[in-house]
C-alpha cells in the first residue's frame, strides 16, 4: 500500500458517518458459554464443559448491521425474530449498539434463530448448537418486511441482503427487493448462501466466499478463479470471491483486482464475511461507487474481524491499525 491509497481510505473513513445503509437477512443471535473441560461424562465419551459465564454476540445479517453502526453510519436492520426470551436479548444488543430495529417483526409461530457456542480453555470450541427454524416465513410477513423496504427506499444509499439460508430472504422477496432497489438506482450487495444462486439473479454485486462460489458453480478447486467468477457473472453484474488467506479477487467482466489477504493474525473467522460485506457497503458509499478503495476497506476490515472470537463490530481506531500496519509492512518490504 501506497501513501496515495492509505490518504484515500482514510478520506473514504471519514465519510461513513453520512451513510445510511439498509440490511436485509437473517437475524441471529450467537450464545457463548465458557468454562473447563477436565473431564468426560460418565454417560457418553463426551466432555463435560463447566460454564463459567455466559455471552452473547450478533450473528448474520445482525453482526452486518453491527458493523456499520460501530463505524458511526446509520444502519437499519429488516428480519425476523421469534416471541421468547431470546428476542429480547436480540432486541437489547441491537438497541445498546444504534441499530434501526423499527422494521425487526416478531414471530410467534417461529423461535428466534440462536447458535449456541461450547467453548472450553485456550478458546478450544467443543460443540455448536443450533436452535431455529429452517422453514420460510409466511407471506403475510414477506409483505410487511417488502412494504417496510418501500417505506425508506428513497432515503437509503445501499441495501445489503445479507442470506444465511434460513428462512428470510426467499427467492419472491430477493426478486422484489432487487426490482425495487433497480427502479430507484440502488445499489444491491448479495452475500450468498446455498447451492442454487438462481435466486440472486439481478443484483449489482455478489459476495460469495471460495467454497461457496465452487458449489455454485460446479467448480473444481483447480478451476481458474476468474472463470469461476464468470460463471457467477449471470447473478450480479460485479462478483468479489473473498478467499481467505488468498485473498480478494473482483471481476465485472472487463476489469480484475487481485488483493493479497490482510490478515496477520488469525483467531477465529466467524463472522468475517459479514463484516467484509458491511465495510464494502460503507466503502462503495464513502467512495462514491470507487470498488478499489471499497474492496480495499473491506479487506482490512476482514483481517480485523478474525483478530477476535466469535463476531466481532469493528470500531474505526481498529480499521486505521489495520490499514498502518499494512503501510508500515510494505514500506519496509520496499526498503528491502
Amino acid at each position: 500500500m501506497n501513501k496515495t491509497l492509505k490518504n484515500k481510505l482514510l478520506e473514504v473513513m471519514k465519510k461513513f458517518s453520512d451513510a445510511k445503509i439498509l440490511v436485509v437477512g437473517d437475524v441471529i443471535l450467537d450464545e457463548y458459554l465458557w468454562g473447563m473441560a477436565n473431564r468426560l461424562s460418565p454417560e457418553a465419551p463426551v466432555p463435560i464443559l463447566e460454564v463459567k459465564r455466559k455471552t452473547y454476540l450478533l450473528g448474520g445479517a445482525a453482526n452486518v448491521a453491527n458493523n456499520i453502526a460501530a463505524m458511526g453510519a446509520k444502519a437499519i436492520l429488516a428480519g425476523v425474530i421469534g416471541d421468547d426470551l431470546y428476542s429480547g436479548v436480540t432486541l437489547d444488543l441491537l438497541k445498546k449498539n444504534r441499530i434501526d430495529t423499527e422494521f425487526i417483526i416478531k414471530d410467534k409461530t417461529r423461535p428466534t434463530t440462536v447458535k449456541t457456542r461450547l467453548i472450553a480453555q485456550n478458546n478450544k470450541h467443543l460443540a455448536r448448537v443450533d436452535n431455529e427454524s429452517l422453514d420460510l416465513i409466511n407471506d403475510d410477513i414477506t409483505k410487511q418486511i417488502y412494504e417496510n423496504i418501500e417505506k425508506i427506499i428513497k432515503d437509503i444509499d445501499l441495501i445489503i441482503l445479507s442470506d444465511y439460508n434460513i428462512s428470510v430472504l426467499s427467492a419472491k422477496l430477493i426478486k422484489d427487493i432487487v426490482k425495487l432497489a433497480n427502479c430507484n438506482d440502488k445499489t444491491v450487495i448479495i452475500d450468498p448462501k446455498g447451492s442454487d444462486f438462481a435466486k440472486y439473479t439481478g443484483g449489482d454485486v455478489i459476495v460469495p466466499n471460495m467454497d461457496e462460489a465452487l458449489i455454485a458453480t460446479k467448480s473444481q478447486r483447480t478451476k481458474p478463479v476468474q472463470k469461476i467468477a464468470e460463471a457467477l457473472r449471470k447473478y450480479a453484474d460485479k462478483v468479489i470471491i473473498t478467499r481467505s488467506s488468498n485473498g480478494v479477487y473482483y471481476y465485472d467482466g472487463a476489469d480484475e483486482i487481485y488483493l493479497p489477504s490482510a490478515s496477520t493474525e488469525v483467531i477465529d473467522e466467524t463472522g468475517a464475511g459479514g463484516s467484509f460485506v458491511a465495510f464494502l457497503g460503507l466503502g462503495l458509499v464513502g467512495s462514491q461507487g470507487n470498488y478499489n478503495e471499497a474492496i480495499a476497506l473491506a479487506n482490512y476490515a476482514a483481517a480485523a474481524a478474525v483478530r477476535k472470537v466469535g463476531t466481532f463490530a469493528i470500531k474505526p481506531i481498529q480499521l486505521k491499525e489495520i490499514i498502518d500496519i499494512a503501510y508500515n509492512n510494505a514500506n519496509q518490504a520496499g526498503t528491502k
